[in-house]
């Protein structure tokens, strides 16, 4: 099995940074019932996502994001370059100060929010119930993938490597570590993530028991095209947001 590295520090909810659905006079449009995961271009190491060095660093909070714009400019069909995994660990480096000390998943996004990564942006997030799935498929197919934080065990390692689906009977065994993953597709059976370089399916009685958190994260794409927020009150979100870093 190659090395997995974790590196998703217990979260938190800014105060003052509402739920996403609040943003929303009313209740949320209703999702698909299905959100299929894209197709990405073939990556360097040999992973079908690339493993952005969370094979030897816990940077999956960086590696998270990455996927998560490699996914945005795919649905959209655009065409845009994206970091090498050893400027990913570098961005990284760069974060925390040079040590490998993992990210809180929304400290991380408020970094993003106000500098970037690598021409990619972050307009706006807001934090999910990870038990409400209607707004998390909400989150999925209005803005291309969900930014989360999950505990993991050793026998979810194990599934892994064996090309094997997250499933209850992959709970009982130890805690090995917090990690980040992007969801990026669901259908009535799993939701469907990206780790370590590929896509890892999750049935919703796993995810009820291992998930932390979970972040609706809008891309810059979408605010640059004239978008109103794709169902929620984008300008008051992102006043929300300003009044954390004034």
């Amino acid at each position: 099995m190659p090395d997995l590295k974790f590196g998703r520090l217990p979260g938190s909810i800014p105060v003052g940074l509402r739920f996403l659905d609040f943003y929303r006079a009313g209740t949320l449009p209703q999702a698909p019932p299905k959100v299929d995961v894209p197709v990405v271009p073939a990556q360097s190491d040999g992973t079908p996502w690339g493993m952005l060095g969370n094979d030897s660093y816990g940077d999956c909070g960086v590696a998270g994001i990455d996927h998560g714009f490699m996914v945005a400019a795919s649905v959209t069909g655009e065409t845009e370059s994206f970091p090498s995994s050893d400027e990913v660990v570098q961005y990284y480096l760069g974060y925390t100060g040079g040590q490998d000390t993992g990210v809180v998943l929304s400290d991380f996004l408020g970094y993003v929010h106000q500098n970037g990564f690598f021409g990619h942006s972050v307009a706006a997030y807001a934090p999910v119930a990870v038990h409400d799935i209607p707004t998390l498929h909400f989150a999925v197919d209005a803005y291309d993938f969900a930014y989360t934080g999950i505990k993991v065990t050793a026998a979810m390692q194990q599934a892994y490597a064996k090309g094997d689906s997250w499933d209850l009977d992959d709970l009982f065994s130890q805690t090995v570590g917090g990690h980040c993953v992007p969801v990026v597709g669901y259908d009535s059976k799993y939701l469907y993530c990206i780790t370590w370089g590929k896509v890892q399916p999750i049935t919703y009685a796993c995810w009820h028991y291992i998930s932390d958190e979970a972040w609706a994260v809008i891309p810059g794409e979408i605010v640059s095209k004239g978008d109103d927020g794709r169902g929620i009150n984008l300008a008051a979100l992102q006043a929300d947001l300003g009044a954390l870093t004034s």
